[in-house]
């Protein structure tokens, strides 16, 4: 974690106190560069979000990451039992320096258990992507709770842990013989339907005013060369206008 973040997690600023640092940080960016946050953040969400579990190929995480950057979901959360997630970087193009990244990495724990758990704690459904008795096609799925889905490893799949811990599952229709996508192509069809049918749907999947504000400061101190001191300066201002 950088410094700045740190700082920010400490701080806990109000709405109106992250609109005057955005306001304030703002200026040292481009105009272009700060327009085109703004454009983004109007779709980003963090209704859906994806678990990745024990992935083994770099190219497959990175494409993950990639994809979900690009349908502006603004969470992945990578589940590390067995294998460990690395960069790719000519496949990740820089997606991973956008969006939140949560490993689970811990030595001996259920990593898997671990992360569904707090999905679940923060109001997540859990569907597991794979074919199941009581599965349903992905355009079929219903969208009106924060949904997360599971992604299992390119040779074995999900874990036992993953199928018992799901709330739901969901398939992808297949017409070939190949029975089933490779797994950075599947990730990318259910967020190419999940997140095109919330966008024509009434359900409330932008992000609230805070989390807006959180994401453009954060994205702006990640462009800048000197975060950490233009963070201080903001904070020292602060308290002098406040005496």
């Amino acid at each position: 974690m950088q410094q700045w973040e740190k700082l920010l997690n400490e701080k806990k600023l109000s709405i109106e106190e992250q609109q005057r640092l955005w306001d304030f940080l703002s200026h040292y960016i481009t105009p272009r560069r700060k327009t085109l946050f703004q454009e983004k953040i109007a779709h980003r969400t963090y209704h859906i979000t994806v678990v990745v579990e024990d992935i083994y190929q770099e190219r497959n995480a990175s494409a993950v990451v990639r994809s979900a950057e690009c349908f502006g979901v603004q969470s992945v959360h990578i589940i590390e039992n067995h294998n460990e997630y690395k960069i790719a970087k000519g496949i990740a193009k820089g997606a991973d320096k956008w969006v939140d990244l949560h490993i689970y990495d811990q030595k001996e724990q259920n990593n898997t258990e671990v992360c569904l758990q707090s999905l679940k704690a923060q109001g997540y459904r859990l569907v597991a992507t794979t074919p199941h008795q009581d599965d349903c096609y992905i355009h079929e799925l219903d969208l009106r709770y924060p949904t997360a889905f599971i992604m299992g490893g390119e040779k074995d799949g999900l874990t036992p842990t993953a199928m018992e811990m799901a709330d739901a599952y969901v398939k992808i229709p297949i017409y070939g013989f190949t029975e089933s996508f490779n797994l950075s192509v599947a990730t990318a069809i259910i967020l190419y339907e999940s997140t095109r049918r919330l966008h024509q749907s009434d359900i409330k999947w932008q992000l609230s005013e805070e989390l807006r504000l959180r994401k453009l400061i954060e994205w702006t101190l990640k462009s800048v060369s000197d975060a950490n001191k233009l963070l201080a300066r903001f904070f020292e201002e602060q308290a002098s206008n406040a005496n």
